[in-house]
């Protein structure tokens, strides 16, 4: 295990951040993205290294997971956890400029642009998306009752996954850990006018608002509907709405060069042989779904605008507060759980409002779970995939989470 942490660099830059912060940012306790940078890393104190560890070495030691990057907040600061190997040829380490793909942890992102574009008057959440997809598609309706923008966000819009399309990649040869992969390959070469297509002649088997069925047709139509009522790609609004103001250089919707270069090597924990995954380059239409890359040092940015320690002179976390408002009862067994704008929330006796997020690609494994009224959270990254019961979330992220409400 290795704890990086973070140095001021130099007096003068400090000063000159804490004065533009006077006059951007007049509550007292929110930070600018770039006084976060700068103060935090290293200060996390709710939990030691040998707790952190005793959650997620097991993992690694076992072979569960070839690696695992931990990011942890709390008001005072964050911190970085790394463990086993990003690549198992070259035997290189992860750190915090290790990439990642985040998987549908994308999903959080795409929701924070929808609650930014409703509270700037570009769209309403509430409205039917017939008035906002493109000219001659036809959406379904259920005796009168139209999918809504809101809908979508909260997998309730009776659209199945994705379209049947998606299996003609599979080679009924092909072992099935193969066959499951190869399904992935829709999310490079189906094009938003296929979806288009699809969804004017779909029948709908329930109304929406009904019933909870998660939704990557639907994710990527809501993505496209926000970027398209602003005329930009989705990749183009991420970076000019939420990334450059965070200075999340290091993350973007779809592979760069440079993130590709530094990427960890991604495996197929559903394989026989664990051997590495296909890489997948999602479209503009299906990044909003699972398509962002990133690193540890931008999610913890990421984590940090969720907590509300940080704002942008804009107000993006006024959207952020309302991407975490609970809109529809998911499930009511054992824990009351909600939708909130694709984030999965719950509130329990002993515990407040959770929020949490999980991702995960053909070979790529990430999570987000924080408490926002406690003050902390966790984000963690792993280099391989399961599509099982095995994940970040459930063995890493929630133990994690669980331990710091203990100790405070």
């Amino acid at each position: 295990m290795r704890k990086i942490t973070g140095n001021v660099k130099g007096i003068i830059p400090l000063i000159l951040i804490l004065t533009f912060l006077q006059v951007c940012f007049p509550v007292v306790g929110i930070m600018s993205p770039e006084e976060w940078r700068m103060t935090t890393p290293g200060n996390f104190s709710t939990l030691s290294a040998e707790e952190v560890d005793l959650v997620a070495e097991p993992f690694v030691n076992n072979g569960t997971y070839p690696c695992l990057v931990i990011i942890l907040e709390d008001r005072n600061g964050s911190a970085l956890y790394t463990y086993g190997l990003s690549n198992r040829t070259t035997n290189a380490i992860p750190d915090n400029h290790t990439t990642f793909e985040i998987g549908s942890v994308s999903k959080t992102f795409t929701g924070l642009l929808l609650a930014d574009a409703e509270i700037r008057g570009i769209l309403n959440l509430s409205a039917p998306i017939q008035i906002y997809v493109p000219n001659g598609v036809t959406v379904p309706t259920w005796h009168g009752r139209d999918i809504t923008l809101s809908d979508l966000a909260t997998h309730t819009s009776a659209l199945p996954n994705v379209p049947d399309d998606f299996f003609r990649y599979q080679n009924i040869f092909d072992p099935i850990e193969t066959q499951a992969e190869s399904t992935f390959r829709g999310y490079e070469e189906i094009s938003a006018d296929d979806v288009y297509t699809w969804l004017s002649t779909l029948t709908l088997e329930r109304g929406p608002g009904e019933s909870w069925e998660y939704s990557n047709a639907g994710t990527a139509i809501a993505g496209d509907i926000v970027a398209r009522t602003q005329n930009k790609s989705f990749s183009e609004l991420v970076d000019e709405r939420i990334l450059r103001p965070l200075g999340m250089n290091s993350t973007a919707a779809g592979w760069r060069t440079d993130l590709l270069e530094r990427s960890a090597a991604g495996y197929r924990g559903y394989a026989p042989d664990n051997d590495e995954g296909m890489i997948i380059r999602y479209n503009e239409f299906w990044s909003p779904t699972a398509g962002i890359i990133s690193d540890a040092d931008d999610m913890a940015v990421y984590l940090a605008l969720q907590l509300g320690f940080i704002d942008t002179p804009d107000g993006l976390l006024n959207a952020v507060n309302m991407s975490h408002e609970p809109r529809t009862v998911r499930s009511t067994d054992g824990v009351k759980l909600w939708q909130s704008l694709f984030w999965d929330t719950f509130e329990t006796e002993d515990n407040p409002w959770t929020h949490l997020k999980a991702g995960e690609t053909n070979r790529f494994m990430a999570d987000i779970a924080f408490v926002r009224d406690k003050g902390i959270g966790v984000v963690v990254f792993s280099n391989t995939a399961y599509f099982s019961d095995n994940h970040v979330e459930s063995d890493v992220a929630i133990p994690l989470i669980k331990l710091m409400l203990e100790k405070r």
